[in-house]
């Protein structure tokens, strides 16, 4: 025990005979091998748990005996495993707290309407500090889901499984084969001012479904649902239900599927949407059927069964793991660490968890405070982009609630905490300490600095073998799998109208050489004039005849002829506008590969920078060093390689509409750099990744420049 055994408050206690309320059960749950007990509250649809030592204090309240009797009797029986006085008043005030206790004594009506008071404070406190979710409460749906239960319970069986796995499964195939018509430009879709009045229509009915499905299936194991009310979710309104009685069943796996039926419930609205998506024509039904998918598919996975939000995920993780209360503890035990290790209070209570809850408790805390951060940004950053000042608004609550709040109560524990007050002086220099050495560390210590990017082997330009006028293809000159020389025909077209045109100005300029022979005994003005006339004739017949020439591509280097796309025999007859692309003249060795960098890093590439290093794909485990060869003038949206789209597992976001797949979403900036001799024979369009190293620079810096550069493209701010 770290405590006294005897408590200065025992008299307070010590002559009542307290009970349980008729309305309270106890029942001994297995949690990770140890024994715990659930005293569940029937009237209120809660349940509260108890280590095997309070269950033998609570046991013994019968209202007949006072609690400084029971205590006794504890003492003769369990000898040193006896709770401590304080323990004792520990228990009963926190069943007294949750309204588990009568008493032989007239109940206190201002310390009952204190208590109701600070219980409705305390849950406006926790919807103040939760953007994600206000919850509030308003009807008891327990007797309506008691009478239309018997209609759905044959669904909560074997065949209830069945005929859920023959519904999504197939509908499940079916997105995965229409996926890029799903999400193709997913965002501005979802974001319309139709679809939004729409998407506002669906949400509440999508979720009044997925809080029935929790309701039902908690009523299919026994258990009474007692509240049901309004979340405000991103501050709008949408049902939930309350089904958290289901914790004082015994089974984690019944436990874990009330917890799942929500989701469970929204697939299959999801499956069914999918089905009327692809056999509807565009119009409003389709519409809806989308919204349907997108709020029961894809938020669903995102934000319900994410076991790191505080939503249906998170308990069923805790159920399946045996580990109440499982965000909350993991933060007390994070704390705990501070302040036995850090802080040296060695004399604080030894944190009760087991040791595979403690490895638990090390990875989720920060995990979970990662993905809420990275959601709350994120969505503030989606919404930023439509609706500004509610993004903005949004983004700052986030910071208040997930950063300042917390940052806040840490400070007020190292400075006001009573559990400090021997070594408090102890606890405020590592906190200051710890707070100057990350601002040390994070703005004044140069930290390595690069920029990624990613690129193919290239072709020089010169290898690239393109149609040199607008015109139709008469003949393919040269085999492809052949070699040619610099020089060497490859193809062969005409253009009717240019060879016309070009026909009547040869004609056009005999005919004036003739006027102008015929003039020469004429006056000077007139000589002139014809003179004139027939240069610009000539001019244009000159460059007429450039222009057929231009019809014969030939080969501007020595390699391999490799026909670009359309088999040899399809060329023949096929128009091609000028700067076309025919295929390549691959020479033996390659000498570059060419990088395609984002816009918001080029300043950084041009301006800052100290070498360059690559590796190849098929070689990833070694490294060379490269240079530059040649910056690429200006900015473009054409990607120099379909591989370096997303799609393909490249860093860029093409046009959905673009059927090649090359033009990004943003500009881009092109580089070559030098192969060194070993890769000289690496296949042509062979992937690279490479590192630009740049000066060093405090990681602070770096991460201001890039959320300056995520807000300037964002908001032009």
């Amino acid at each position: 025990m770290s405590g006294p055994f005897q408590s200065t408050s025992w008299f307070k206690v010590a002559e009542l005979r307290p009970r349980l309320r008729a309305h309270t059960r106890l029942r001994r749950h297995r949690y990770r091998g140890g024994t715990w007990y659930v005293a569940d509250d029937g009237a209120a649809g809660r349940s509260h748990r108890f280590s095997w030592g309070a269950y033998m204090l609570v046991g013994r309240l019968d209202g007949i005996r006072t609690v400084d009797a029971i205590w006794r009797e504890l003492s003769e029986t369990l000898g040193e495993e006896a709770p401590s006085q304080d323990e004792v008043i520990a228990t009963l005030s926190e069943l007294h707290a949750h309204d588990l206790l009568a008493s032989d004594r007239p109940p206190d009506t201002d310390e009952l309407f204190d208590r109701y008071a600070k219980r409705r404070r305390q849950t406006w406190m926790q919807n103040l500090k939760s953007p994600l979710s206000i919850r509030i409460p308003l009807v008891d749906p327990d007797a309506f889901l008691t009478r239309t239960m018997p209609l759905l319970r044959p669904l909560f069986g074997w065949a209830g499984v069945l005929l859920w796995l023959l519904i999504v499964v197939p509908a499940a195939l079916i997105a995965s084969a229409k996926w890029e018509a799903l999400t193709g430009n997913l965002l501005d879709r979802v974001l319309a001012a139709d679809n939004l009045l729409l998407l506002s229509l669906v949400y509440p009915v999508v979720k009044i479904v997925h809080e029935l499905g929790h309701g039902y299936a908690a009523k299919a194991n026994g258990r009474e649902v007692r509240e049901m009310g309004v979340m405000f979710l991103l501050f709008y309104p949408i049902p939930y239900v309350d089904a958290s009685a289901a914790s004082a069943l015994r089974s984690k796996w019944r436990r874990a599927f009330i917890g799942a039926a929500g989701v469970i419930a929204e697939l299959v609205l999801a499956a069914l949407a999918v089905y009327a998506w692809v056999l509807l024509e565009p119009g409003l039904l389709r519409a809806i059927a989308f919204d349907v998918i997108l709020v029961a598919g894809v938020s669903t996975v995102v934000i319900n069964g994410n076991p790191l939000l505080r939503f249906d995920g998170y308990y069923i993780l805790s159920d399946l793991l045996e580990i109440p209360n499982l965000g909350s503890r993991a933060n007390r035990y994070w704390a705990d660490l501070i302040d036995r290790h850090v802080f040296r209070s060695h004399d604080v209570k030894p944190f009760a968890a087991t040791a595979g809850e403690k490895r638990w408790f090390l990875v989720y805390a920060p995990a979970a405070f990662v993905a809420r951060m990275v959601l709350l940004f994120g969505i503030a950053m989606i919404v930023a982009t439509k609706f500004f000042v509610v993004g903005v608004a949004l983004a700052l609550w986030s910071l208040w609630t997930g950063i300042i709040l917390p940052v806040g109560k840490m400070v007020s524990h190292v400075f006001a905490s009573p559990q400090l007050r021997r070594n408090r002086r102890r606890a405020v220099q590592w906190t200051v300490g710890a707070a100057v050495a990350a601002a040390v560390l994070l703005f004044a210590v140069p930290m390595p600095h690069h920029t990624n990017a990613q690129g193919v082997v290239w072709l020089p330009d010169e290898a690239h073998v393109r149609a040199g006028s607008d015109g139709v293809i008469t003949r393919l000159d040269a085999v492809e799998g052949r070699t040619v020389r610099s020089g060497d025909p490859i193809a062969r077209a005409e253009r009717p109208a240019l060879a016309a045109e070009v026909a009547a100005l040869e004609g056009r300029v005999r005919e004036l050489e003739a006027k102008g022979q015929a003039e020469l005994t004429a006056d000077r003005v007139r000589l002139e004039l014809s003179r004139l006339e027939l240069d610009g004739a000539r001019r244009r017949l000159a460059i007429g005849r450039e222009r057929m020439r231009e019809l014969d591509v030939a080969s501007n280097a020595a390699g391999t002829f490799v026909l670009a796309g359309a088999p040899a025999g399809d060329l023949p007859g096929r128009y091609l506008k000028k700067g076309e692309l025919i295929g390549y003249v691959t020479p033996d060795l390659a000498d570059r590969a060419r990088v395609a960098v984002g816009q918001d890093d080029i300043a950084l590439v041009r301006d800052r920078l100290r070498g360059v290093e690559f590796k190849i794909a098929h070689r990833v485990g070694a490294t060379y060093a490269s240079r530059i060869l040649r910056a690429v003038p200006g900015a473009r949206q054409d990607l120099p390689s379909a591989a370096l789209a997303s799609a393909n597992g490249g860093p860029f976001a093409v046009d959905p509409s673009d059927p090649q797949g090359r033009r990004a979403l943003t500009r881009v900036f092109q580089f070559d750099i030098a192969l060194p001799e070993a890769l000289r024979r690496t296949p042509f369009g062979t992937r690279v990744f490479v590192r630009f190293r740049h000066d060093p620079e405090p990681i602070g810096w770096q991460i201001a420049r890039r959320v300056r550069q995520l807000l300037l493209a964002q908001f032009d701010a």
